[in-house]
C-alpha cells in the first residue's frame, strides 16, 4: 500500500510538472516582441528639416532606384527595378544603370559620358522640382522587395538631395520615364 500511494504521488507531481510546463511555453509563445520587426509593419515616416531648395546647379553624383512593380501605366518601362548612377569626375561621367524583374531577367549597362550627360540630368531634376523631397523617409519593415524609390544627389557646392520610401514612390511619373530614358535603361533588352 506504501508503494501505490508513494507511486500515485509521483505520478500526480509528473503530471503537474507537464501541465505547468505546457502552459508556461504557450504564454511565451504568444509575446512577440522580438520578431515584431521581422514580421514587418512597423512604420517609419519623418521629414527632416533640410533645405528644400538647391541653389547649385553641378551634380557630382547621382543615385536612385525605382520599382515599377506595382506601378499600373508603365508603357515600354516594364515592370521592374531600375538602379540608375552617374558620377563625374575629372571632366567625364561614370553611368551605369541596371533593372531586374520579377521572373529573373535582368539587364545592365555601363558608359563615359560627357559632362553635359550631368547638366541634362540636373534638368530633369530642376524641371520636376525633385528638392522639394529632400528629407523624406518613409520605411515599413518587413516588405519583401523594393516596391519605392530611393533618390540620392550630391552638387559641388556640398549641397545634396536625398529621399527614399521602400513602400510606394514618390517621384512624378514622368520624372521617372524622363530619368529612365536618359540613362538608356528604358531601350536596353535582357543581357545574359
Amino acid at each position: 500500500m506504501k508503494w501505490i500511494a508513494m507511486s500515485l504521488g509521483a505520478l500526480s507531481l509528473a503530471v503537474c510538472a507537464v501541465l505547468g510546463y505546457r502552459s508556461l511555453t504557450r504564454s511565451r509563445g504568444n509575446h512577440r516582441a522580438d520578431t515584431d520587426d521581422i514580421d514587418g509593419g512597423v512604420v517609419t515616416r519623418r521629414w527632416d528639416d533640410v533645405p528644400k531648395e538647391i541653389e547649385s546647379d553641378e551634380i557630382v553624383s547621382f543615385h536612385c532606384e525605382i520599382s515599377l512593380f506595382a506601378v499600373c501605366d508603365v508603357d515600354d518601362l516594364g515592370h521592374r527595378v531600375y538602379k540608375l548612377d552617374a558620377v563625374a569626375s575629372e571632366g567625364l561621367v561614370t553611368v551605369k544603370y541596371s533593372w531586374r524583374e520579377r521572373d529573373g531577367k535582368r539587364g545592365k549597362g555601363e558608359y563615359t559620358a560627357e559632362n553635359d550627360f550631368m547638366a541634362r540630368l540636373q534638368m530633369i531634376v530642376a524641371a520636376h522640382n525633385l528638392a522639394k523631397y529632400n528629407g523624406y523617409y518613409h520605411r515599413v519593415s518587413g516588405l519583401p522587395d523594393m516596391y519605392g524609390e530611393s533618390l540620392d544627389i550630391t552638387y559641388a557646392s556640398g549641397e545634396s538631395i536625398y529621399a527614399n520610401d521602400n513602400q510606394s514612390g514618390f517621384l512624378p511619373i514622368r520624372a521617372v520615364r524622363e530619368l529612365i530614358v536618359h540613362f538608356g535603361a528604358a531601350t536596353e533588352t535582357e543581357n545574359e
